[in-house]
């Protein structure tokens, strides 16, 4: 059986960010969410991933910074 890839999707908005998971989701993604920099670089740390969607304007981060950082 192939293993699902895995995505970290980085977004402050709570809506936009759970409607991106379940969309990846049903394409068969293993999905985590983060709400802020600080929590998507806490992730980074502890788990891989295959891909990241990061949000350009974050509370906390630049998004283009934190996906260059990434």
């Amino acid at each position: 059986m192939k293993d699902n890839k895995r995505l970290l999707i980085i977004d402050d908005e709570p809506q936009l960010r759970n409607m991106l998971a379940r969309l990846f989701i049903g394409e068969g993604y293993a999905v985590t969410t983060a709400e802020n920099g600080a929590n998507g670089l806490k992730q980074l740390r502890t788990h891989d991933f295959d891909a990241v969607l990061c949000d350009v304007r974050l509370p906390d981060a630049n998004g283009v910074e934190l996906t260059r950082a990434i």
